[in-house]
């Protein structure tokens, strides 16, 4: 198709695109700085979890079996992502059944470092499939409104990261510090299966590589404590506990935003004119503009706001021309 047939639409689209290109960049750093795997770890887990064998199951489900398909898929996406495991693993039939079910192929296809995460942290007895899915298709981070593109693995709730370092609702503290506050608090937590153990890594701005393994806390868990009339309330005792970035950021992974009416899947992109806006004139306020992930929408609707954007994109002369932009952003952040 020659360029003076393509319809408004299409050049808009193309327009886009190209401000996408030339504006926007992926933040490496941002995957570091989280629970993360090495590349091509779950390669194995891609392949099997989750999934039908290719030869069809010979037996069926028992009881299970009488039950409509609609039924019995709504019942599985209420297991704990442990309970899910054990299920596809009772039989071939019980296997085709979670195979079968679009829900658990988008989470395996897409968000298998978080079902891994939450393996390794020992908390896939408290995630719902559900609750892991609903995540998945939830743009907006639960606190602030933002583009989320991470998930607080002991809620398995969508999230920013701003807000993993700094909400209330996302506080993450030492096992041991909160045994020394208090003894029956932490004793609930360890029975009721809430301690998180932590993946060795580095996490938050600290470079540090932390190598053995912690037993972690969610303050979130801590206030389901069912305390005596003469037990201490739990916020009191978090109150006396430090708050720490680098074991909040233990707790968290990066989790892909999938958009259910056009199948696209996005992590977030930022904007490289706030990066320029941040080396100009550092502030607060330009390092929050500089931390912020867009969906590409969202950038878009950004972008018309952003005058160091526009500018380097007045620079490249509608996408023809190449810019120079901060080595930060071409590092990607790293």
């Amino acid at each position: 198709m020659l360029p003076h047939e393509l319809d408004q639409k299409s050049c808009e689209r193309l327009e886009s695109e190209a401000i996408l290109r030339i504006t926007s960049y992926h933040r490496r750093d941002f995957d570091a700085k989280v629970v993360t795997a090495k590349p091509g770890q779950h390669d194995h887990a891609r392949s099997s979890l989750f999934k039908s064998f290719d030869e069809s199951a010979s037996s069926g489900l028992g009881r299970l079996q009488r039950l409509p398909f609609e039924l019995l898929s709504s019942i599985c996406l209420l297991l704990d992502l442990q309970s899910a495991l054990n299920f596809s693993q009772a039989s071939r039939s019980a296997r085709e059944t979670i195979g079968s079910i679009p829900q658990y192929h988008r989470l395996r296809e897409h968000s298998l470092e978080c079902i891994w995460a939450l393996f390794r942290t020992g908390l896939s007895h408290h995630a719902r499939i559900s609750d892991l899915h609903a995540a998945f298709l939830t743009e907006l981070c639960v606190i602030c409104g933002s583009f989320g593109g991470f998930l607080f693995l002991p809620s398995a709730t969508r999230c920013c990261f701003a807000c993993i370092e700094s909400a209330p609702d996302f506080r993450i503290i030492s096992f041991h510090s909160l045994q020394k506050e208090s003894r029956r608090l932490a004793t609930w937590l360890k029975r009721s299966h809430l301690v998180i153990h932590s993946i060795p890594g580095s996490y938050s701005s600290n470079e540090k590589e932390y190598t053995s393994r912690r037993k972690l806390v969610s303050g979130h868990h801590a206030l389901q404590f069912p305390r005596a009339d003469h037990d201490e309330d739990p916020r009191a005792i978090l109150g006396k506990l430090p708050d720490s970035p680098v074991l909040r950021c233990m707790a968290a992974c990066r989790l892909p935003y999938f958009n259910l009416a056009t199948g696209d899947l996005q992590l977030g992109i930022s904007c490289k004119g706030c990066q320029i806006a941040m080396e100009a004139n550092f502030s607060d306020a330009n390092f929050s503009r500089r931390e912020r992930l867009y969906s590409r929408d969202g950038f878009m609707r950004h972008f018309w706001d952003c005058v160091e954007a526009k500018e380097l994109w007045a620079s490249s002369e509608g996408g023809m021309v190449a810019v120079t932009e901060p080595e930060w952003t071409r590092r990607g952040g790293l």
